[in-house]
């Protein structure tokens, strides 16, 4: 009677083991998500130059200080006129500027919403009825 017992003690630990055996022998791919980091490609600074007409440009289009707008990139589009990108505070736009620093345009290059509509109607007509524009309250803590 002892035999049968020795038997099912050796032999059970390796029916457990069986199924996780077959799990692991395929040679597809990982299937779990991976993270790996990401990192932005390293550009030069812009040539003031150009970037700061078009900074002055874009405040004055978007009402911000020149603070909140920063050049990104810029490139020649040839015949002495260049491309510069713009970040304006949440915004992208690109601007046209010569090489001796006259801004030709600046175009937005993501689509306003709503509030921001409003927000430059009210703005601009307060600046032509020659008020100065108001400052954002502060939200009260509750």
């Amino acid at each position: 009677m002892r035999l049968p017992t020795i038997i099912l003690c050796r032999i059970a630990p390796l029916a457990v083991l069986i199924p996780l055996a077959a799990c692991s022998t395929t040679d597809e791919p990982n299937m779990r998500p991976s993270i790996m980091p990401t990192f932005a490609p390293v550009r030069p600074p812009v040539d003031a130059a150009l970037a700061d007409p078009c900074i002055s440009a874009a405040a004055s289009k978007y009402y911000l200080t020149e603070n909140h707008i920063t050049a990104i990139d810029a490139e020649p589009i040839g015949g002495g006129i260049n491309q510069v990108r713009l970040k304006a505070d949440i915004r992208d736009a690109m601007c046209t500027v010569t090489d001796k620093g006259k801004v030709r345009s600046v175009v937005d290059t993501m689509p306003k919403s709503a509030d921001q509509v409003a927000a430059e109607e009210a703005a601009a007509a307060k600046k032509a009825a020659g008020q100065p524009a108001a400052e954002p309250k502060p939200k009260k803590k509750s």
